[in-house]
């Protein structure tokens, strides 16, 4: 029996990190738009990590009118370049890692250093430019979003904080390695989530240290059923796995850029592929569970879906490698990654041409499952 919107809970987005990656996000979230044909997004709950928070962002803030969110988001990442994201000058380059070697110097010496190989300045100025405060609050009044959870790692804690925005009565939470608590979410918060460890500098929030959400995000499903959601839609920057044949596999020792791009892939998608068919265990069991012994537990089924590219997105990264900026492919050439599988390219390179087939790559995917997103989705 069909139910009306209200009676069938909240559904949320659930985007993690991914680097460049995140334009597959924006296709997908261009095809769910045509799809659904929504104006009020079908998003209540709104989470991300890393790439994923700052696709999540947009999404909450224009809640009232998702056509134009997801416009919006394509626009704006079909627009990048590595210079929108961090500096490419061969001397900023050269200052930023300078730096960083420097930093073992000067604390040998018991200075006080910091350092990074990447500086994230123009991405600073492009969140500080795109984020709406007022919009948002306007969106959590309306009704159109009960929440937004943006996770980042806190250097300081050693823990996952989730920084959550929405309605009232959404209580902090706080479990192993991982807490929840409000916050008024603006830019410095999508800074600090999207702050890869090494690459860039910690970002400070009221006198706390945060990188990357997904560097201690465990559990990156929990912020939304912890807010309150009964449907998960996940967005992953991977491919389903796929095994390599034994004659492909590589002879030589991995790179120094080799070891990089698998710590890359494991950070932005190990665990919310693993915490997914967590919760898809955690389904089956409470369905073979006798009903009074079900209302006892504390446990819920949630409805999830994954949607996941159905390429290797090292595939497509590979031939668009020479549109990276000079100075960023003389880096990689330092330490091993270039001419190699493409994985350090796939998460580095926002440039217009890979940027747009990961867009296309993740609409031509969505409109194919379109017929099982509409019954996820339901009646909007």
């Amino acid at each position: 029996m069909e139910t009306h919107r209200g009676d069938r809970g909240k559904t949320a987005l659930v985007l993690q990190g991914g680097g460049a990656r995140g334009a597959y996000q924006v296709g997908v979230l261009k095809a769910i738009a045509e799809i659904s044909g929504a104006r009020r997004s079908p998003f209540q709950i709104v989470c991300g990590a890393s790439a994923g928070a700052i696709n999540a962002a947009p999404v909450a803030v224009m809640a009232q009118d998702f056509q134009v969110a997801v416009r919006h988001l394509e626009r704006l990442w079909r627009g990048l370049h590595c210079t929108s994201i961090y500096e490419t000058i061969p001397l900023k380059v050269l200052l930023s890692g300078s730096r960083l070697a420097g930093n073992l110097l000067f604390r040998f010496g018991g200075l006080r250093a910091g350092g990074a190989l990447l500086d994230h300045a123009p991405l600073r100025q492009l969140l500080e430019r795109e984020f709406n405060r007022k919009r948002l609050d306007r969106a959590i009044s309306s009704g159109a979003l009960h929440a937004l959870c943006v996770t980042a790692s806190s250097y300081s804690q050693g823990v996952a904080v989730t920084f959550f925005d929405g309605v009232e009565g959404i209580a902090d939470w706080q479990r192993a390695r991982r807490i929840g608590r409000r916050a008024q979410i603006g830019p410095a918060h999508l800074l600090a989530s999207s702050s890869l460890s090494f690459a860039f500098d910690p970002v400070e929030i009221e006198g706390e240290y945060y990188g990357d959400g997904s560097l201690r995000s465990t559990s990156p499903l929990s912020p939304a059923i912890r807010t309150g959601a009964d449907r998960v839609l996940v967005i992953a920057t991977r491919d389903p796995l796929h095994q390599v044949p034994p004659k492909d596999l590589p002879t030589a020792p991995p790179t120094f850029g080799d070891i990089a791009g698998h710590a890359l892939d494991i950070l932005f998608n190990d665990n919310i592929e693993a915490d997914y068919e967590r919760m898809l265990r955690v389904n089956e069991t409470l369905t073979l569970m006798p009903e009074d012994v079900r209302q006892q537990s504390w446990l819920r089924p949630i409805s999830a879906l994954l949607l996941a590219p159905s390429q290797d997105l090292r595939d497509i990264a590979r031939p668009h490698a020479h549109d990276l900026p000079r100075t960023i492919r003389i880096l990689m050439k330092m330490v091993g990654a270039w001419h190699h599988d493409g994985r350090l390219e796939s998460y580095l390179m926002f440039e217009p041409a890979y940027i747009g087939d990961l867009i296309d790559l993740g609409y031509a995917d969505t409109i194919a499952r379109a017929d099982e997103l509409r019954s996820f989705l339901g009646p909007l």
